[in-house]
């Protein structure tokens, strides 16, 4: 049994992946993101594995927000954002929500689905930062705070080498792996018709690379920097598809 102590404002529980520090980061990030999974799955693993069960969802969600977290405390990955990091991920957001712009509207304006194109013509502008945002903010839980973080950890201690004394090109390559997992499940697999290296190109610069931005804020800043920048995304894009998409 872990023993129970009080620190400060925190409460420690000691004792392996229980043994969190329920502080304000970890309980704004565990509320926030219980509530969308109860609205929704969003994500098609977990809607795979929690077979339309609001209650499983909340259950399973609880459990990969804990188990990310001590593998985040694990690897010195932070959950908090100071005031300078939220501003970077404000700018984080508004660069990238620009940089999608421009792969959507013009880059590879030939190779976008016309369905993706008529989603933003016939969802309202509500509905569409509604859905997006609330997608964002759990679709970070999932793929950086849980599948990033644990993964890392578990390479950590494999390769007896600390994060922060492996090689950049380790840590890229889990970014990289992290979000082409959950591209892969969810957005090339529905793909209407072929997929051809041009598509699998766009798919790659639209998708993973916004993801392995999300990744390097959360390894840089904490992962609340990250949501900002991903949620926040979308205040900025989700209006300029609509009118240039």
């Amino acid at each position: 049994m872990g023993q129970v102590q009080q620190q400060g404002s925190a409460i420690l529980i000691d004792g392996g992946i229980a043994g969190q520090r329920l502080n304000l980061p970890l309980a704004i990030i565990l509320t926030v993101s219980l509530v969308i999974a109860a609205i929704a799955p969003f994500d098609v693993g977990f809607v795979a594995v929690t077979f339309g069960s609001p209650v499983l969802r909340v259950m399973l969600m609880a459990a990969l927000v804990m188990i990310g977290a001590w593998s985040a405390s694990q690897v010195g990955l932070r959950l908090t954002a100071s005031a300078r990091s939220a501003l970077i991920g404000a700018i984080g957001a508004i660069l990238v929500a620009g940089y999608v712009v421009c792969i959507d509207c013009y880059l590879f304006r030939s190779v976008v689905p016309e369905s993706y194109a008529q989603f933003f013509e016939q969802m309202p502008l509500g509905e569409r930062f509604a859905y997006f945002m609330l997608r964002a903010f759990n679709e970070n839980v999932i793929y950086r705070l849980f599948v990033f973080a644990t993964a890392l950890c578990l390479l950590s201690k494999l390769t007896r080498v600390g994060a922060r004394e492996m090689a950049p090109i380790a840590i890229l390559a889990v970014m990289v792996a992290t979000q082409a997992l959950n591209i892969g499940m969810n957005v090339t697999a529905f793909l209407p018709g072929p997929i051809s290296p041009l598509v699998l190109t766009y798919e790659a610069l639209r998708y993973v690379v916004p993801g392995v931005i999300w990744a390097w804020l959360f390894w840089r800043f904490g992962f609340l920097t990250a949501e900002i920048a991903s949620v926040g995304c979308h205040l900025f894009l989700q209006p300029a598809l609509g009118i240039l998409l």
